[in-house]
């Protein structure tokens, strides 16, 4: 018993701390993003309007997983407080879970978007259909609707288990091509991109000097050294991200080497995430310019 008394006395203070944490994920993001749209709305120039969309975008995307997720722990929550036997409400939960991972996934696609953007900004800066404001909308619509898209099939295979001692559905950590599946669906392919995009450019810049941002004016050069920090700095947002990763393959190598699925491995997964959401919803002002000196000026 004194065993169980510290499973719930830790997961309590987990639960405590993801509801904390999400919530002030949620508000910050709510405040920047709300900012940004008034900005948009005073904009009139649609090609500076797109870096503030796309900016938006994102802290979207983070709005909507943490209002999820604070919602699932909000309904947890008194399972963990009082020892109940199950809140396994079928189907429901599945579907939960779904929506939860589906707008995780989006996060990391709408970063995606933000390199392809400074990749068009770069090496096709003469190409205006790249670079216009209604083909960065149809975008982040088709993001939305493939995000949601690709995550279903773990729907109807039954990706999503309910798992006892946590009181909610998540991935089956079990099997190893549930977590191959949703890693390559959600975050391989995004992170691929986005690392893709930053090399290829320097790729291309350097095997013709003469042909990209060096032969363009001053002020396009200027301009293109800083779209190439900006995705350097994507990148590096991508590598904090993957953090949130490291407790569910800890946890499969420990089931495979032990038969025993650790009890912290779920909790501790939505804790980081929560904690590193908190981070980036910070860092997001700061690693596009444009978006820097809004909020500086203001």
């Amino acid at each position: 018993m004194p065993n169980a008394s510290t499973h719930q006395l830790a997961n309590l203070v987990i639960d405590y701390s993801i509801i904390v944490l999400n919530s002030i994920s949620i508000g910050i993001s709510i405040i920047v993003f709300t900012f940004i749209v008034y900005h948009l709305k005073k904009t009139r120039n649609s090609s500076n309007k797109i870096p503030f969309l796309l900016t938006a975008n994102m802290y979207l995307s983070i709005i909507l997983s943490c209002v999820l997720l604070l919602k699932e722990y909000i309904r947890i929550l008194p399972g963990h407080l009082f020892s109940l036997d199950t809140l396994d409400d079928g189907i429901l939960c599945q579907i939960r879970a779904y929506f939860l991972w589906a707008s995780n996934c989006t996060i990391y696609y709408s970063i995606t978007l933000q390199s392809l953007y400074r990749l068009c900004r770069i090496l096709y800066h003469t190409k205006q259909r790249f670079l216009s404001l209604r083909f960065y909308e149809l975008l982040i619509l088709l993001q939305w609707i493939f995000c949601f898209l690709i995550m279903i099939p773990g729907l109807f295979l039954g990706n999503y288990i309910y798992l006892q001692g946590d009181y909610f559905c998540q991935i089956d950590y079990t099997k190893w091509k549930n977590i191959i599946l949703n890693g390559i669906l959600a975050y391989y392919i995004p992170i691929n991109v986005t690392i893709g995009c930053y090399f290829y450019t320097l790729r291309k810049i350097k095997q013709d000097r003469h042909s990209t941002v060096f032969t363009v004016a001053r002020i396009q050069q200027v301009t293109a050294r800083r779209d190439l920090i900006v995705v350097s700095r994507l990148c590096a947002l991508f590598g904090l991200l993957t953090m949130i990763s490291i407790p569910a393959v800890t946890g499969y190598f420990i089931y495979v080497f032990t038969g025993y699925l650790p009890w912290w491995l779920s909790p501790l997964q939505w804790l980081g995430f929560s904690l590193i959401m908190n981070i980036v919803t910070i860092v997001l002002v700061f690693i596009s310019p444009q978006v820097r000196i809004l909020f500086t000026c203001h």
